[in-house]
C-alpha cells in the first residue's frame, strides 16, 4: 500500500472516502479486492474489478465524497454551485488553507464571497465580535469561541454558508488542551453543526485534516 502525505487533484477511478479507518473500510468489504490509498484527504480506493463498484459505493454510504476520484473541494463547490449557495470562512489555525483550496476550484467566484483570517485574539473580537469574556472565560480553542465565530462570520457576510475553524495545530498544547485540539463549526441556513477532533499527525499535516473535515461537514450538511 502506497501512503500520499498531501495530494492535490484527480485521481480518475479512485472511490474517495473521508471518516474511516483503514481497518473499518477493510471490515466493510470483506470478499471484495481492491486496492488503497491512505493520507490526510482520506482513504481512497480503487476495486480490483469493475463490477464491485457499485457494492463498494453501497457499502461505504456517505463516507464516500467522490466516486470520481475528485478532490473534496471539487464536490463541496460544486453542490453550492447546483443549489446556488455562497460561503464565506473564517480560519484561525488553518491560516488560509480552507479559502486555498476552495478557490483552487475554476469557477469558485460564483459560490465563494471571500472570508478573515483571524488568527488573533484582537481579530477575532474585531471582526467577528467574539467577546472577550469568552475568551476569558473558555479561550481561543473552544466550543464557545468557535460558535461566536460562526455566528460572526453569519451576521458579516450575510453568506447561505459558512465555515469556521480554530485549535491547536501544534507544536504546544497543554493536558487540558492537547496538541490538534481542534473545534470546527459550519452551518447551511439555519443548520448548524460544531464538532471537536483532537489530530495526532504534525502541524501541517493538522492543519490540512481540519481543511479537509470541515469541507466533508459542509459537504454533509449539503446533501
Amino acid at each position: 500500500m502506497k501512503r500520499i502525505i498531501l495530494w492535490e487533484g484527480y485521481k480518475e477511478g479512485w472511490i474517495r472516502t473521508f471518516g474511516l479507518s483503514i481497518k473499518e473500510i477493510r471490515e466493510r468489504l470483506k470478499g471484495v479486492g481492491f486496492f488503497l490509498e491512505e493520507g490526510p484527504e482520506g482513504v481512497d480506493i480503487y476495486p480490483e474489478k469493475e463490477e464491485d463498484r457499485s457494492y463498494i459505493l453501497e457499502k461505504l454510504g456517505d463516507y464516500v465524497y467522490s466516486a470520481e476520484g475528485e478532490p473534496m473541494e471539487v464536490v463541496v463547490g460544486r453542490a453550492l454551485k447546483y443549489k446556488g449557495l455562497t460561503l464565506g470562512v473564517a480560519e484561525s489555525c488553518t491560516g488560509g488553507l480552507i479559502a486555498s483550496r476552495i478557490v483552487n476550484v475554476p469557477g469558485s467566484s460564483a459560490y465563494f464571497v471571500g472570508g478573515f483570517i483571524v488568527y488573533s485574539n484582537d481579530l477575532k473580537k474585531e471582526i467577528l465580535g467574539v467577546k472577550e469574556e469568552t475568551l476569558k472565560n473558555f479561550g481561543a480553542v473552544s466550543y464557545q469561541t468557535c460558535k461566536e465565530m460562526l455566528n460572526g462570520l453569519k451576521n458579516v457576510l450575510r453568506t447561505d454558508c459558512g465555515i469556521a475553524v480554530t485549535g491547536i495545530a501544534g507544536p504546544g498544547g497543554t493536558k487540558d488542551k492537547p496538541e490538534g485540539l481542534t473545534y470546527i463549526g459550519v452551518y447551511v441556513k439555519d443548520k448548524e453543526q460544531i464538532e471537536e477532533v483532537i489530530w495526532k499527525g504534525e502541524r501541517n499535516e493538522n492543519r490540512f485534516l481540519s481543511s479537509q473535515k470541515a469541507l466533508d461537514m459542509l459537504r454533509r450538511l449539503l446533501s
